[in-house]
């Protein structure tokens, strides 16, 4: 194994729920893209359109791989999800449990879930545009600090995708407690 990728490998599995790590090759990069892409064709019934912004970001970079974390895992420290019509978001994940409360506060909003947030007042501007879920790829400080990667994003896959990964890597795909994360970057 390259020394670098040796270094990457024991920055991830230092990490607190993530459990392995598996490097991805040209055809799973196509086999996650076309995953992805099919998804993105066929929308996701009444929410619209589905773009996974993420995970096509990580499969732009250089290096690229897959990690398996359980429920010991962070939770994301910025949105990745939207709900945009045209130049509009409205709906989006809120991670900031003071933003969140200041907006329930507020008023004019719905909060489905724990921290998805729904603006009536951007739907009712946003009306007869068709609407478009994105995810976006998020930093992964975990390894931002190694001085010779650069450019890191990570993202989590589809459904599909994580099925695939799961099988490829030898994973268990029957725990919902386990979840798979692309992780991309570049060399400096």
């Amino acid at each position: 194994m390259n020394d670098w990728k040796a270094k990457v490998n024991a920055a991830l599995l230092a990490t607190r729920g993530i459990t392995d790590v598996g490097w991805l090759t040209e055809t799973d990069r196509r086999e996650i893209r076309k995953m992805e892409e099919i998804v993105e064709k066929e929308g996701l019934a009444v929410a619209g359109t589905y773009r996974n912004d993420g995970i096509f970001e990580v499969l732009q970079r250089r290096y690229a791989c897959a990690v398996l974390n359980n429920n010991d895992f962070r939770h994301a420290t910025e949105p990745a999800l939207a709900w945009v019509c045209g130049d509009v978001v409205v709906g989006e994940e809120i991670v900031d449990d003071c933003r969140l409360e200041q907006l329930r506060q507020n008023g004019g909003i719905k909060i489905l879930g724990k921290n998805f947030v729904l603006y009536f007042e951007r739907i009712r501007e946003a009306r007869g545009q068709k609407p478009i879920v994105v995810v976006k790829g998020l930093a992964f400080p975990e390894i931002e600090h190694l001085p010779f990667v650069s450019d890191v994003i990570s993202a989590s896959p589809i459904g599909s995708a994580d099925l695939y990964l799961k099988k490829r890597f030898g994973w268990a795909s029957d725990k919902t407690a386990l979840g798979t994360i692309l992780i991309g970057f570049n060399m400096r």
